[in-house]
């Protein structure tokens, strides 16, 4: 072969290969273009699915139900350990009558005063509990208002009989009325503990219920999620072997022409070729 002739081949060779080279850099730049698409595409659909994950309606009827049985127990609760409070005190003003009746009927005047000042004090630490429509009245403002009505051991004359038996008398009514306060007082505080509990017990199963629909609704989430990213890697997978296949074309063109060469000993495709 002469050397024009093969001068020829080689220059036809260099731009069948440049032009394989172009299309195959060409393929390899829409590929990823269409890769970044896809991909663009599974991150849109993905924060869709995150955003809309559980049943919005059930979750915000939910938290509002445990919001309100939160404040119930809240609500209880205070009401429960006012009462209580208040209870102690009672037991120690009924302690200190039961004195003052022991002192009256000792006669003993110093006795008398010194548990009535006790008993007046536990009467100043009563606290006067806000009305509410689940509690029945307990009488303790009344109570702080008109006291007892037991007058000092002077008001009394202890050292007779007869001053002895009107303090007595005194005494007895006190203690009753202590006693009607203490009895309202304390089943104000049984009512408010067990609606506390009840409220509680409600709450517990309000956040169990809006935990489970979040764990439930994270679960569908992943799972949708799986799927998703299953079908976008599969479709990614099939336009890659299409683009793969196009320059496995290309490739295969580039081999005959090569083949061709070898036989024929003139770059195939050419004018050369035909004359070989």
């Amino acid at each position: 072969m002469s050397s024009l002739t093969t001068g020829a081949v080689n220059i036809m060779n260099v731009l069948t290969q440049s032009a394989l080279d172009s299309a195959a850099n060409l393929s390899q730049y829409r590929l990823g273009l269409v890769q970044q698409q896809l991909q663009a595409q599974y991150n849109s659909k993905v924060k869709a699915l995150q955003a809309t994950g559980a049943d919005a309606a059930e979750m915000n009827y939910l938290q509002v139900e445990i919001s309100a049985a939160g404040a119930q127990k809240a609500r209880f609760s205070s009401l429960q350990s006012q009462y209580g409070a208040n209870a102690n005190v009672l037991g120690d003003l009924s302690a200190q009558i039961s004195a003052l009746q022991d002192a009256a009927t000792a006669g003993d005047a110093s006795a008398f005063d010194a548990a009535l000042d006790n008993a007046n004090a536990y009467i100043s630490d009563l606290s006067v509990i806000v009305s509410d429509p689940a509690m029945q009245p307990d009488g303790i403002t009344q109570l702080k208002t008109n006291g007892l009505g037991i007058q000092s051991s002077a008001g009394y004359d202890l050292g007779t009989p007869e001053g002895q038996s009107a303090a007595l008398a005194d005494l007895n009514t006190a203690q009753n009325l202590i006693t009607q306060i203490f009895q309202a007082t304390a089943g104000n505080q049984t009512v408010a503990g067990s609606m506390a509990a009840a409220a509680d017990s409600q709450l517990s199963s309000f956040n169990n219920n809006l935990e489970t629909i979040e764990v439930n609704g994270q679960d569908q989430v992943a799972l949708k999620t799986l799927q998703l990213k299953t079908q976008f890697t599969t479709l990614a997978h099939l336009i890659e072997l299409s683009f793969a296949n196009s320059s496995l074309t290309s490739q295969s063109l580039q081999q005959q022409e090569t083949l061709q060469q070898q036989l024929y000993g003139a770059a195939p495709g050419t004018i050369l070729s035909l004359f070989a």
